[in-house]
């Protein structure tokens, strides 16, 4: 089977999903499901259905997704989530990142993160939950952002869908270049913490020298 045909059974698949279908995948995407956006939304604006009525119908989707991680992050709590978090594609890492942003940028910062592709939006739905955002903020700005990232994918499917191959290569670089931002940031987070540690290393072994300095004398 080539790839060619990989993509041809997407777009079949979106298109007998319909509207509601797409609803409920992207609710599951948005909520715990490991299922990249961009391998449901670009082949479904390939499809016949509206771009507009596809994007609003994957954008309430995942939308309310993210509201069960919000609860789930409330109700648990910071140790709960540490501990059982892997369970719904949730790490320590991931929730750090998503911590710090939302308390530097506040509520606002949930708009742009979740419009942004390929970051960690399961992290920052629970970690809205974990930090008390405004319930009513986080679902108005969530929405928001979840609308503009949907409309987004959908417009690259609709245009791809012009010529097979660049289709293809819509569908298969997106969840490569996805990729790249989260190894940077994993990579450049543990040359920080590498850093961090070394400190008190050195301190000690200063420390054990001045002391071994004394006793000689």
């Amino acid at each position: 089977m080539e790839i060619s045909d990989l993509v041809f059974i997407l777009v079949d698949m979106m298109q007998g999903f319909s509207y509601l279908g797409l609803f409920a995948v992207m609710f599951l995407a948005g909520c715990c499901a490991p299922i990249p956006w961009e391998l449901v939304l670009i082949p479904a604006g390939a499809t016949d259905l509206n771009p507009i009525v596809a994007s609003l119908m994957g954008g309430l989707g995942s939308s309310l997704g993210a509201v069960m991680g919000y609860w789930l992050g409330k109700r648990l709590g910071r140790p709960l989530i540490l501990m059982y978090g892997k369970y719904v594609f949730v790490d320590r890492l991931g929730l750090e990142m998503a911590e710090r942003w939302l308390v530097k940028w506040g509520s606002l910062g949930t708009m742009v993160f979740r419009s942004i592709q390929y970051l960690p939006y399961k992290a920052f739905s629970v970690a809205a939950g974990i930090l008390r955002m405004n319930f009513l903020d986080y679902v108005v700005l969530t929405t928001t952002g979840s609308l503009i990232r949907c409309l987004s994918l959908v417009c690259v499917g609709r245009l791809a869908a012009i010529n097979l191959s660049a289709l293809t290569v819509a569908i298969m670089a997106s969840p490569v270049i996805g990729c790249l931002p989260l190894i940077v940031y994993v990579s450049h987070h543990r040359r920080r913490m590498g850093h961090k540690s070394d400190v008190p290393a050195g301190r000690k072994e200063k420390r054990k020298g001045i002391a071994a300095s004394h006793s000689s004398t």
